[in-house]
């Protein structure tokens, strides 16, 4: 099997995980569609921690190194005390775009095909979109993009039957919007065509999308549509201040762990910039929370740990305009982490080069991603409960 992971598979692995070790526990809560939100514990212990990925489904590597880093918990591989923390796990946020973006991938790359194939395919569209990239800002132009006309044949109709009311949905949304030949490989919204982390009360796009703006996405995306319901970006289906069941059934959960419990922080996972961000000084209003000096360096200090394993870049956070910002308000030891410093999303990332010539840039980036991300995550749960324990005190 290859490093890619479609949402079958997923779950696959998901439902094969040793019970005893990590228990499947009822749905954080269903999509629009009607998929569940799955919800995984590890541990038993006073001091708990969430772990998400894939809140955006073209970055498909925060799904599979969330559920690696599960699979190394039940195998052994690593050792988190399982007396001492007790860990929630919510590896498939945005079921359906990942059913989306992991069908278009199957449309070109089977599940049958060698590790050598598949890596050709990531580097080929890597490729493409960094070409892509380059002409659109030399010329500007919104024509179909290569790494799109690799998967010109993945259309709504590729899906299958069991998501019969999705692929419904899918066709009159593509002809409705007039979206991109290919554009499904760019699928990060949900099924409904709402960007997740968009989807938030004060999302900097709503002013823009209210006044009739013409809003496209950058670079290699840039024949997408940001202002209308499709692949990313737009932040509500058709109504201001409308939450999708995503966001409302994450927020509801996040609570509830932190009202009854001693939640000491959580791992957000994005793709891609090699990027740990924490909370740094407001550059507008936060609308959720006036957060104090000391709260700030808490956030601080244990993002540190986590970027000095990793190797990645400290980033502040300074603008309150996403549904990951106001979880990082909200729960203050939350740490957002992107996964990868090679853009192109959803395949660049799973390149694991190991070729004589090539840069440090693209050796290994797969195997680095989940080799120092677990450490990182090893290295910082103690610091963790540590800085919840002097808050508390």
């Amino acid at each position: 099997m290859g490093k890619i992971l479609d949402y079958d598979e997923m779950n696959e692995i998901l439902d094969g995980l040793d019970s005893n070790v990590i228990k499947k526990e009822k749905p954080i809560g269903h999509t629009y569609f009607g998929y569940p939100i799955d919800h995984f514990v590890y541990g038993h212990g006073k001091y708990h921690v969430i772990i998400t990925g894939g809140t955006h489904s073209s970055e498909l590597i925060s799904n599979v190194f969330v559920i690696r880093f599960m699979e190394k918990l039940c195998n052994k591989e690593i050792n988190i005390d399982d007396n001492l923390y007790t860990i929630h796990f919510i590896p498939i946020v945005n079921p359906e775009g990942t059913i989306i973006v992991t069908s278009a991938i199957r449309s070109l790359i089977p599940r049958s095909i060698s590790d050598e194939e598949e890596q050709t395919y990531c580097l080929t569209y890597y490729r493409n979109s960094y070409i892509e990239g380059e002409y659109a800002s030399k010329y500007g132009d919104r024509d179909c993009k290569l790494q799109q006309m690799m998967f010109r044949y993945a259309t709504p109709n590729i899906l299958d039957d069991r998501h019969k009311l999705l692929k419904d949905y899918l066709n009159k949304l593509f002809k409705d919007n007039n979206l991109p030949v290919g554009c499904m490989i760019n699928w990060s919204s949900n099924g409904r065509g709402v960007d997740l982390n968009s989807n938030i009360e004060n999302s900097s796009l709503i002013k823009r999308v209210e006044n009739g703006e013409k809003i496209y996405a950058s670079l290699h995306l840039n024949n997408i549509r940001r202002d209308k319901l499709g692949p990313l970006g737009c932040p509500y289906f058709s109504k201001k201040g409308e939450i999708e069941k995503e966001n409302e059934a994450l927020f509801n959960f996040y609570n509830e762990i932190s009202e009854n419990y001693d939640f000491i922080g959580s791992f957000i996972y994005h793709s891609c910039g090699n990027i740990v961000y924490y909370l740094g000084k407001d550059k507008e209003d936060n609308p959720w929370v006036n957060l104090t000096k000391g709260m700030r360096k808490d956030n601080y200090d244990v993002a540190k740990v986590y970027a000095d394993e990793t190797g990645y870049k400290l980033d502040e956070m300074e603008i309150y305009t996403t549904m990951d910002s106001k979880l990082k308000s909200l729960f203050p030891v939350t740490l957002l982490i992107e996964l990868g410093g090679v853009r192109a999303t959803p395949l660049s990332q799973f390149m694991d080069l190991n070729l004589e010539d090539s840069s440090d840039k693209f050796r290994m980036v797969y195997s680095k991603i989940i080799e120092d991300n677990t450490l990182a995550i090893m290295k910082t749960l103690p610091v963790m409960i540590d800085v919840y324990k002097n808050v508390k005190n």
